[in-house]
């Protein structure tokens, strides 16, 4: 009798164990599962566009992060950011390969005899080295500028080659389509390559809730997570916040005249408070933190405290 009991009891404990197991792997399952759909949920509002804009696709934009700013602190009436930019690139593609001239000096190609007539020292610190950015960018902005030769011909010289003053040109057209700067020169698009707006300044329907009227402070511009978002403006970093309720991970910067940009919904943020940037540096990346339907950066421009629309600082006139 006794062995009787020892077997069922044994045979019983067999049964609940197999169906733990059996459970457990069922639990297992289904997480997997959930884990895959919600991978697919979030791979696919990375890519989608908002509130049925879609996300353009954008044009190989290859100035490097670092000398953007450069470009656009050096342009003049005679020379564009877009122009020096496109120079470089034609001359050895910012430093990546040999120049065709063999009398160049410096990782930018600046043709010696031309370094010697019109070199200057751009950022200012006392020396004039062809090896500094600052130097050669700001020194090749100068000779476009003083140069008594026209426009082809000051490239003419620098290239002594037509067929690269035509590269020249379209690289320089390609740029420009690329990143507006306004005509006044004072503020630059925050986006390369991304310009549509999927939700304008001004009352609208809450994208998230439905609710009939919300203020929007600023302007969306739908771009794929990740792309990098420029000062609009030299300034100071006077707050960056990190967080998931709101704006999400979000830059304020201070301008001069009053002026505060708002960088909002990033992924990720590149700037410190109280760091002084330059236009057209990364400041952050784009992203859908906080209350946000897809990956896309909110701007705003606050004067004096008070939001204005973007768009008013991107017309023909604006100051």
């Amino acid at each position: 009798m006794d062995a009787n009991r020892l077997i069922k009891k044994r045979a019983i404990w067999w049964v609940v164990g197999s169906v733990s197991v059996t459970g457990i792997a069922i639990v297992l399952l289904g997480f997997m599962l959930a884990f895959a759909v919600l991978g697919a949920l979030i791979g696919a509002s990375d890519t989608s566009g908002m509130e049925g804009i879609p996300v353009p696709d954008e044009e190989t934009f290859d100035v490097p992060a670092p000398l953007l700013p450069i470009y656009i602190r050096a342009e003049n009436e005679k020379a564009s950011w877009a122009r020096l930019a496109a120079i470089h690139k034609v001359t050895n593609d910012f430093g990546a390969d040999q120049p065709k001239r063999f009398d160049t000096i410096g990782p930018l190609g600046f043709p010696r005899p031309l370094w010697e007539a019109y070199r200057i020292d751009g950022d200012g610190d006392g020396k004039i080295d062809p090896d500094n950015p600052y130097d050669a960018i700001f020194s090749l902005a100068h000779y476009l500028q003083v140069s008594s030769l026209d426009a082809d011909e000051t490239l003419r010289a620098w290239f002594l080659n037509e067929e690269d003053v035509e590269v020249v040109h379209r690289q320089e057209s390609a740029y420009t389509s690329m990143l507006h700067v306004h005509a006044s020169g004072e503020w630059l698009w925050p986006l390369i390559g991304y310009t549509n707006i999927s939700s304008p300044f001004g009352n609208r329907v809450d994208p998230v809730t439905g609710a009939p009227i919300e203020f929007h402070a600023g302007v969306d511009i739908p771009a794929p997570l990740g792309t990098p978002v420029l000062a609009t403006q030299n300034g100071t970093v006077v707050q960056t916040i990190r967080g998931n309720m709101g704006y999400g991970n979000h830059i304020l910067l201070q301008h001069a005249g009053g002026f505060i940009s708002l960088y909002g919904h990033l992924s990720d943020i590149g700037v410190k408070t109280g760091q002084q940037v330059q236009r057209g540096e990364v400041i952050g990346w784009t992203g859908s933190t906080g209350k946000s339907t897809g990956p896309h950066l909110h701007f705003e421009i606050r004067l004096n405290g008070q939001a204005v629309n973007p768009m008013d600082y991107f017309k023909e006139g604006a100051g």
